[in-house]
């Protein structure tokens, strides 16, 4: 494709992040216009939905925009009258809010009084806000050429081949910057214009970065917990699998951890082979530390033995359980939550698999057994295993009624 030239702020986000978005839930703007009757406009909206919770919007030397929850309404005086402003955010220890009244979301700079907020409104719109925000981050890469006198741009525009006549910058508060992708080269080009209209002041060369390890694990967290309800597995192993590769010389068992993700992904997506593949590479790890780290040792055994007993290995499910039991026996006699989790998932997969219901019952009786040693902490707990008991007696009444 060559160059894109003066890309919109967003979609230089999108390219940026290769894509990548992890951000504010629509529920939060939804709850905000109905309790608070706030008014989001779809920009402020879009960037918050698709980039609120990367580093774009942590950067402390740049705008940051707040969750809707923080948000407020102002009325802000003015010579002309009142004029509605929504408070988003801050520039350092400066607040940043929009003229909702405006079609191109004029900027407010203010600050906190005892009288409430102070606001002058600037020459600034909210979409040369987010320019702001890609530049400030874009300029934070170490891979940063810069370009200055006529000589220097003219040979990074042959280099390039950048087209000088091109290049409108989008409009900016002390700067204004021309925002362009080579896709060719996977470099950024950002024209630095001190007028809008004015000549080119400098050009800065960035070659497009590759998300940091803290990115992808905020990314993956989002995907595999928040999202666990509508999970894309194959989409959350990808970023497992960058983690993991970035992850290499760390302590072992950190990896051991994100094995034991990856073969989750794995096993929900029926990749039963790479999922045990992927357990047993955490397990030899999980086995050398286990007196370092009990409580990561039972709940890695307590994953293989669910993950054996669903796909009904029951010799493999029974024997990682008792070691999961062995060592909660050993470290943690009295965490009775823990003791009879165990005894609950074995159940548990006895039924959902159509076993031995007998068997199911009697480790029902067993989880409920421990749960009722700490019946303080295990009321939810107690509950649900009475439920699971019933619906088993239940179901093996029935069976051996057709029989």
């Amino acid at each position: 494709m060559g160059i894109q030239y003066n890309l919109p702020p967003l979609y230089a986000m999108e390219v940026f992040y290769h894509g990548e978005k992890n951000g504010i839930w629509q529920g939060d703007f939804i709850k905000n216009e109905k309790k608070r009757n706030l008014v989001f406009p779809l920009l402020l909206r879009e960037f918050l939905e698709c980039y609120g919770y990367l580093h774009i919007n942590q950067n402390e030397n740049s705008f940051q925009i707040w969750h809707p929850d923080y948000m407020v309404e102002i009325q802000l005086e003015t010579n002309d009258g009142y004029i509605p402003v929504l408070v988003i955010g801050t520039l350092q220890e400066v607040l940043v809010g929009i003229c909702t009244n405006t079609q191109n979301l004029m900027v407010v700079f203010g600050d906190q009084t005892d009288e409430g907020v102070v606001g002058t409104p600037v020459d600034l719109e909210f979409s040369g806000i987010l320019t702001i925000m890609i530049v400030a981050e874009l300029l934070q890469s170490d891979s940063h050429e810069i370009f200055e006198t006529d000589t220097q741009i003219a040979s990074a525009f042959a280099k390039y081949g950048v087209d000088y006549t091109k290049l409108h910058p989008n409009k900016g508060y002390t700067k204004h910057y021309s925002l362009n992708f080579n896709d060719e080269n996977n470099v950024f080009l950002i024209g630095v214009f001190a007028d809008i209209d004015g000549k080119l002041e400098s050009l800065h060369v960035i070659h497009r970065k590759i998300l940091t390890l803290e990115e992808l694990q905020q990314l993956f967290e989002n995907e595999f917990y928040q999202n666990a309800l509508h999970c894309d597995f194959n989409y959350a192993l990808q970023l497992q699998k960058q983690i993991i590769w970035r992850l290499k010389d760390a302590d072992p068992l950190e990896l051991a951890d994100h094995y034991k993700l990856a073969a989750r992904c794995c096993w929900k997506l029926g990749a039963l082979e790479e999922a045990d593949s992927w357990y047993e590479k955490g397990r030899s790890i999980i086995e050398d530390n286990l007196e370092n780290a009990p409580d990561q040792a039972q709940g890695y055994f307590r994953a293989m033995g669910n993950f054996y007993a669903d796909t009904k290995q029951y010799d493999k499910s029974d024997q990682y359980y008792t070691k999961a039991n062995q060592i909660l026996q050993q470290y943690f006699s009295e965490d009775f939550a823990k003791i009879g989790a165990i005894y609950q998932s074995q159940a548990y997969y006895l039924v959902e698999n159509g076993e031995d219901l007998d068997k199911a019952i009697e480790l029902y009786n067993k989880a409920l057994e421990a749960f009722q040693k700490d019946p303080k902490n295990c009321k939810y707990d107690i509950a649900r295993t009475q439920q699971l008991r019933a619906d088993a007696k239940k179901l093996n009444k029935s069976n051996m009624q057709k029989n």
